[in-house]
């Protein structure tokens, strides 16, 4: 069976701290360092997904499931990329960025083409630009931000800005730009704050336009990417790509998630998948060592009687890959359930304040460390008494304790054993995944197993990166109970 899981096992995500100190104006000596990767664009092209994401691109998969890091020419664009086929082309900015690379194909090279131009001949840059084409019309979306009038009771204001570009010279702008949507206080999704608690503040960013038929859906982010409360929303037009936007009356936000392994659900896009299906990408947080640390989600879209776009559910157990199922928006879910969640795992050992409870919590915020002078560090779940469990997937999510960038720790692969128990006594184990050569660097790892019947499962860490402790935010074992006779 071909399943994901969310967070998405990407491997190879950078060090955030280069481009988060950049661009937060923050000493990168003030915080740990940390790994992320958000604020995906993906393009479906010759029956594969090209993801760009913030802090570094490319990725790309061809069964779309397991992904590669390629080298497309630039090392990173800032923060959310913006891609976009245009008359044979491909063209690629980035946040806050004034330049413009073009290629030949999806995955470079890319080189550099021009400097973004307003009508008057100024060079610009744009906050989250997202690039999107109409026919033989070019377009561009970004972040507005304006001063609020005597009327407007707001910290300031944001919303989506959109004009057209040049279709000859495609970094210059042929107007000024125009409103396309704004934040709306009366929408209480759009407002800062982990509870929606600020009505006067919301920060409408994360566009991206996508077109089914004659209708233009804006995609779009609210709340800040640091709150749970982080989710997605759309705008639907059906006059054209600059004008007569409206909220979707059923759908809205379209992605929201506050609680467990993967939340917040903004900051996305949406593309299309094998088999006619549609897709979305998101960003979810991961913020322990810094309010922008992150990582990347993924899950079937629907088009319902109104023709409004809706997510079935924002997920984070495992679901059928692309292409295995032919309507995945009508129920996806594999239907295999999380085995280790609250089951109060033992350890050989732990550091102070890193009980293995942490490993089994539910939070991204915690996790189980082994003590510094534990050499052969296990991690031990009992499924059950007197039921046993069918394993088929297990899921680990690591963090590189000790990762310091700025003294030559870097993160790499972790060696590691995943066993199981067949006999309640506990006193015999089998091997489940022998990782204990494993190469790929994944700070999300998920794998399929054969199905086994178990009792327990355990974690023996076999090896790290020089300089490297693993921590285990969470080890889940998925599957269902089996019926005895």
């Amino acid at each position: 069976m071909k399943t994901y899981c969310n967070p998405l096992s990407i491997p190879d995500v950078p060090s955030g701290r280069w481009l988060d100190t950049d661009l937060t104006r923050r000493d990168p000596r003030d915080f740990n360092d940390y790994r992320s990767i958000s604020d995906p664009s993906v393009v479906y092209h010759d029956g594969k997904w090209i993801l760009y994401p913030s802090y570094s691109v490319a990725y790309i998969t061809e069964d779309f499931v397991n992904w590669k890091h390629i080298d497309i020419g630039v090392p990173h664009m800032r923060y959310s990329p913006a891609v976009v086929q245009f008359r044979g082309k491909w063209y690629l900015g980035g946040h806050c960025m004034s330049e413009l690379y073009v290629s030949d194909e999806p995955t470079g090279p890319f080189t550099l083409c021009g400097h973004f131009q307003d009508h008057l001949g100024n060079i610009v840059r744009h906050s989250d630009q997202c690039l999107f084409a109409d026919g033989d019309h070019l377009y561009m979306y970004w972040i507005g931000c304006e001063a609020p009038t005597e009327t407007d009771d707001v910290e300031f204001v944001t919303g989506t800005l959109g004009v057209e570009l040049d279709p000859d010279e495609p970094w210059k702008l042929l107007h000024e730009p125009v409103w396309i949507n704004r934040f709306d206080p009366d929408t209480p999704w759009q407002r800062i704050g982990e509870h929606h608690q600020n009505a006067r503040m919301g920060w409408v960013e994360g566009q991206w336009m996508h077109k089914i038929g004659s209708r233009y859906y804006l995609l779009y982010s609210g709340s800040g990417t640091e709150f749970s409360t982080y989710a997605c929303g759309i705008a639907i037009s059906d006059e054209g790509p600059l004008s007569g936007f409206r909220p979707q009356k059923n759908h809205d936000p379209l992605t929201y998630k506050r609680h467990g392994l993967v939340q917040g659900a903004g900051h996305g896009c949406i593309v299309d998948g094998p088999n006619h299906t549609l897709w979305t990408f998101y960003t979810n947080l991961f913020c322990f060592n810094h309010m922008y640390e992150r990582r990347i989600s993924m899950d079937p879209l629907g088009i319902d009687e109104d023709g409004e776009l809706y997510c079935p559910a924002t997920t984070e157990t495992p679901q059928y890959a692309p292409g295995v199922l032919m309507h995945p928006e009508d129920g996806n879910d594999a239907g295999w359930y999380p085995l280790t969640f609250m089951q109060r795992p033992t350890a050989t050992s732990h550091a102070p304040g890193r009980e293995p409870l942490y490993a089994s919590d539910e939070s991204v915020l915690t996790w189980w460390q082994p003590a510094e002078d534990d050499n052969a560090p296990i991690l031990t779940f009992r499924l059950g008494d007197a039921t046993r469990y069918c394993i088929r997937a297990v899921r680990l999510i690591w963090r590189d304790i000790g990762m310091e960038t700025m003294e030559g720790i870097y993160p790499g692969a972790f060696r590691y054993a995943v066993e199981y128990a067949p006999t309640p006594a506990l006193d015999t184990w089998e091997m489940l995944i022998d990782a204990s050569e494993n190469t790929r660097d994944l700070c999300v790892d998920y794998r399929e197993t054969e199905p086994v019947k178990a009792y327990g499962v355990r974690l023996r860490i076999l090896g790290a990166p020089r300089g490297i402790t693993p921590g285990v935010v969470s080890l889940t074992a998925f599957g269902t109970s089996v019926k005895e006779r």
